[in-house]
C-alpha cells in the first residue's frame, strides 16, 4: 500500500542518537561501568578523582537533553523520487536547508518532541559562533524557517495522543513498534536505546538500516492514514486520526 511517491511533496524523517538516554551526562558511559561508592549510595564516573579529573557522579542524560544525546545518523524518504537518503553531523545543515527550501510536508513519529529538536540542537553544536546567527550571518533565518516547517508537519504519535490523551504514555499502546505490528508492518528491529551502543561499537551500517526501517514503518502508517483515516493501536482498537493536508509536488 503506497500512494506517496511521485505525486505528493512528502518527506518522512527519523533520527538516531549518538548516546543513550541512560548514559551519564558527565562521561557518556553506561551506569554499569560507574563505581558504587560505599556509604554514598551513588555511582562515581570512571576515572574521576584521579589527577586532573574532578569527581563526577552518574547522572543520566535523559531523552529531553537533545544536545547531550547528539546525532549519529538520520534517514529521509522522499515521495517525489521514491527514494531514501541519509544525513549526519557533516551534512545536517545542508539537509535542513534543503528541507526548508523544498517546503514538503514533513512526516515523523514523535518528530515534534524528539527528532526536530534533536536536529536543531545538533545544528547549534556545529555552528556555535554567535556571528553565524546575526543578520547577515551564515545561519540567519534558517532556524525560523525550520520552526515553520516543523510546526506544519504531521507527527503520527502526536495525532495518536490527541485521540486519547489520558492514555498517551501507556506502554505498548502508541509506540512505533506497537502500531507497526498491530497494522501488519512488522516488529521493530531494535530500540532507540540499543542503537547508540551499536554505533559506538562501529556497527554504523546496522544502525543506518535500523533508522531506514523506522522511516519505512512510519511511511507505511502514514500511507494508511491518508487512504483510510484509521490506524490500529497496540490494544487492537481502531482509531481515527486527523487527516493530513497534502499538496501535489
Amino acid at each position: 500500500m503506497t500512494i506517496l511517491h511521485n505525486e505528493y511533496n512528502v518527506i518522512v524523517i527519523d533520527c538516531e542518537t549518538l548516546h543513550s538516554a541512560d548514559d551519564c551526562r558527565h562521561c557518556y558511559e553506561e551506569r554499569d561501568v560507574h563505581l558504587l561508592v560505599s556509604g554514598e549510595m551513588n555511582f562515581r564516573c570512571p576515572g574521576s578523582g584521579k589527577e586532573g579529573c574532578p569527581v563526577s557522579w552518574y547522572v543520566p542524560i535523559g531523552w529531553d537533553n537533545h544536545a547531550a544525546l547528539g546525532l549519529s545518523i538520520g534517514c529521509l524518504y522522499r515521495s517525489d523520487t521514491d527514494s531514501f537518503s541519509f544525513f549526519d553531523m557533516h551534512t545536517l545543515e545542508a539537509t535542513m536547508r534543503e528541507l526548508v527550501k523544498a517546503q514538503p510536508l514533513l512526516v515523523s513519529f514523535n518528530g515534534l518532541q524528539f527528532d526536530f529538536p534533536l536536529m536543531e540542537a545538533a545544528l547549534l553544536q556545529t555552528c556555535p559562533a554567535p556571528d553565524d546567527w546575526r543578520p547577515g550571518g551564515a545561519l540567519n533565518g534558517l532556524l525560523p524557517a525550520w520552526h515553520a516547517a516543523c510546526s506544519g508537519s504531521y507527527d503520527i504519535l502526536a495525532e495518536c495522543w490527541a485521540v486519547d490523551p489520558d492514555r498517551k504514555f501507556e506502554r505498548g499502546l502508541n509506540s512505533l513498534g506497537a502500531l507497526s505490528q498491530a497494522n501488519g508492518y512488522g516488529a521493530k528491529e531494535m530500540d532507540g536505546a540499543t542503537a547508540p551502543r551499536l554505533w559506538a561499537q562501529g556497527h554504523h551500517a546496522e544502525v543506518a538500516n535500523y533508522c531506514m526501517s523506522d522511516v519505512q514503518k512510519t511511511r507505511r502508517l502514514f500511507d494508511q492514514i491518508v487512504m483510510t483515516g484509521d490506524i490500529i493501536r497496540g490494544d487492537g482498537r481502531l482509531i481515527r486520526l486527523r487527516s493530513p493536508f497534502l499538496e501535489k509536488g
